[in-house]
């Protein structure tokens, strides 16, 4: 978070708690909304007893008892109740149906969400419960009903209010630029008309924003205040200093899924015109658009240039991102991008576009924010930005310094402490206490 990491006492003389958290994402090997539930969950159980609701997704609960049979204390202070998760249609025909119409998603999750509230009712009824906390996944759009058992709430992080930048749209596509047009309008809609999201709103005690422009949207729309606390927190041992590679041409890496609203093809429209200097470019991930964005290198002429890794083990993707020297990520849209934090916790400055969450993540001293007025200028700034790390080793040594600067900021301390201050800060405001 940008307004709440400080120093917060966390001393003894206060009383420890028990937070029963809803997380229907929650994985100790994944990253996305997996990474902020199981996140959020240890960092709360680094002070208090935590009851996790969890989605049994990817073999979730084999994972986290896996890692509670590793760690002793963590087993102590976190036990998780899983609740089988809905899996997409094993047909291709009604999985793409299922992608493209997010209404059928929708109503699987919420369905899912009615369970999750009713073991937890359960867990209120069989043990006494400080605080409810609604996690993942991290998005105003399906509130849920945990606000509703009788407990003080606390709500986040909550995100889901970032809209793709309209001027973009059409670059996106046919069919993802209507589709974001689409998401846009309903943001709109849903945030000034669901009467269950008001509800949630109103109900709670504390609330957390996943980036700075949704504080602000929650206190335009509802009125509330809220505290960005960072989604995800460095993970990795940050570097004292990166090796210089003077005499090998700079490695660029981006990471993500291939999806519109990523933005590969500006990077790779930027790198077409840097074909006087010698670098490199690594793609990890993998998605839909990944054959359309191999040919566009092709297109561009500089296909020997870029590899595409498709989607690799976690340790084995970064490992190639601890060998690049910069990251790429010029993303449209996204709430709080776990991967611009993996990048920042291994030294890595990152060109991003200055908006949402990377707006809270990045700036001039450990990588270029960039603007996003149209297609046309955000292609000439990330160009010039990419020759710049391309062409001059002194900035990118001294970015690459503000980035492990950046780091320690959103370090794991920082949000163990935020959330919780979150926790007690909520309870005080419901009329608890906290010693």
């Amino acid at each position: 978070m940008t307004d709440q990491l400080s120093t917060i006492d966390s001393s003894s003389s206060q009383r420890r708690l028990h937070v029963l958290m809803c997380a229907a994402a929650c994985h100790p090997d994944l990253g996305s909304e997996f990474a902020i539930g199981w996140q959020w969950a240890t960092a709360a159980a680094r002070h208090h007893r935590v009851t996790v609701v969890a989605g049994d997704a990817h073999g979730a609960a084999e994972a986290i008892q896996k890692r509670l049979d590793q760690d002793s204390e963590l087993r102590q202070n976190l036990s998780v109740r899983a609740i089988p998760w809905f899996d997409p249609p094993r047909s291709r025909m009604l999985e793409r149906l299922w992608v493209a119409v997010p209404p059928i998603y929708y109503w699987h999750y919420r369905r899912w969400m009615r369970q999750a509230a009713e073991e937890m009712r359960l867990v209120v009824v069989e043990e006494s419960v400080d605080v409810i906390h609604q996690v993942t996944f991290a998005s105003y759009r399906e509130p849920g009903r945990a606000w509703a058992l009788g407990h003080p709430f606390v709500w986040g992080p909550v995100g889901g209010t970032q809209d793709v930048p309209w001027p973009f749209l059409p670059s996106l596509g046919l069919y993802d630029g209507c589709r974001h047009a689409a998401r846009n309008l309903l943001n709109r809609w849903d945030l000034h008309w669901r009467s269950d999201v008001a509800q949630a709103m109103r109900a709670s005690a504390g609330l957390s924003a996943v980036a700075s422009d949704t504080r602000d949207e929650i206190n335009r729309v509802f009125g509330r205040s809220s505290v960005v606390i960072p989604a995800t927190a460095c993970g990795y041992g940050i570097p004292a200093e990166r090796a210089t590679r003077s005499n090998e041409p700079v490695r660029f890496v981006f990471s993500g899924l291939h999806i519109a609203r990523k933005g590969l093809p500006f990077a790779l429209d930027a790198l077409g015109r840097l074909t006087d200097l010698p670098w490199f470019f690594d793609v990890l991930g993998s998605g839909p658009l990944t054959e359309r964005w191999k040919r566009h290198a092709e297109r561009l002429g500089i296909a020997d240039r870029v590899r595409f890794h498709g989607f690799l083990p976690r340790a084995e993707a970064v490992r190639v991102m601890a060998s690049a020297d910069a990251f790429v990520f010029p993303s449209l849209q996204e709430g709080w991008p776990t991967v611009v934090i993996e990048a920042l916790s291994l030294g890595l400055p990152v060109v991003t576009t200055r908006q949402h969450g990377m707006a809270d993540m990045i700036d001039e001293t450990c990588g270029f924010p960039l603007r996003v007025d149209s297609p046309g200028q955000l292609i000439d700034d990330l160009a010039s930005a990419l020759r710049t790390l391309a062409s001059d080793r002194d900035t990118l040594q001294s970015l690459s310094a503000g980035a492990r600067r950046r780091a320690e900021h959103f370090s794991r301390d920082n949000q163990i402490r935020a959330i919780d201050a979150l926790y007690r800060e909520a309870l005080e405001a419901a009329g608890g206490t906290t010693r």
